[in-house]
């Protein structure tokens, strides 16, 4: 009797397809938000996972492998996915996503779109939870962009094929769990807006022997914003102020200006 039931049960760890198949599922990922010059100047990073669950404690041979093919994305730029503006679809501004199977993208890690990337043997085995495999993506922004602030979002579409190993009888391999699983991922980033530099440059009324004789003064501010947004720019009355009225000194005494703004004789400020 208790041979037959080691045989029966050395029977169900052998026959294919007496296990159910491996699941595939993705966590989400976020770059947070950040500012339309620091995505600018700094590539942006942050990861995800790819979960392979499977329903039996697994056993790694050195022939186990999980390949992910990068089937497309939402929206793309080439051979890369490009996140979008979600909240104003007429918006174009995009930003290109490099996609890689090792953190920082070494070891020439990126991957297409079309392209694969497979874990196998020791990686494999160190991404093992008994019966689930965590697989990390990472991603990176390209620098280098002008865009309008905003949330941004794309969905990458991939393709998951695992063959591992079933642990059978006496810890020897027993069937392998194999299949294909489509899945998606989807990632997201908030722009801020942000303003880096404002340039004004110092006003020179020359010499005049009279206050009536000086030249009126015309010259710009330069403020550097993010595309599209609304901002607005204040000047206070400055250090030698009364009240409203804005003074340069030459010790004790005084002398009176005003700050307009364009042609329409405004004072600025107020």
């Amino acid at each position: 009797m208790t041979a037959r039931i080691l045989w029966l049960l050395a029977l169900l760890f052998f026959v294919p397809g007496v296990w159910a198949a491996c699941s595939v599922a993705t966590t989400s990922g976020a770059f947070g938000s950040v500012s339309s010059f620091m995505l600018n100047s700094t590539e942006q990073t942050t990861s995800a996972n790819v979960l392979v669950q499977c329903d039996v404690v697994l056993g790694l041979l050195n022939n186990d492998t999980v390949t992910l093919t990068y089937t497309g994305a939402s929206v793309s730029a080439g051979t890369r996915a490009a996140l979008k503006r979600t909240d104003n679809t007429s918006i174009t501004d995009t930003i290109p996503v490099r996609l890689c199977g090792q953190a920082g993208c070494a070891n020439n890690s990126e991957i297409a779109i079309n392209g694969s990337y497979t874990w196998n043997g020791s990686t494999l085995l160190s991404l093992l939870g008994s019966r689930r495999f965590t697989l990390p993506l990472w991603f990176r922004t390209t620098s280098g962009l002008n865009v309008s602030a905003g949330p941004y979002q794309v969905t990458f579409n991939f393709s998951v094929y695992y063959n591992i190993c079933q642990v059978g009888l006496l810890g020897i391999c027993g069937t392998a769990q194999t299949g294909t699983a489509a899945t998606t991922l989807q990632l997201t980033l908030t722009v801020a807006n942000d303003c880096i530099a404002i340039t004004a440059p110092d006003v020179n009324f020359g010499s005049a022997p009279l206050v009536k004789n000086f030249p009126v003064i015309s010259q710009s501010v330069a403020v550097t914003c993010t595309k599209g947004s609304v901002y607005s720019v204040g000047i206070n009355n400055g250090a030698y102020a009364n009240g409203n009225s804005r003074n340069m000194a030459s010790g004790s005494n005084r002398l009176n200006y005003e700050i307009y703004k364009g042609r329409d004789q405004q004072p600025m400020g107020q």
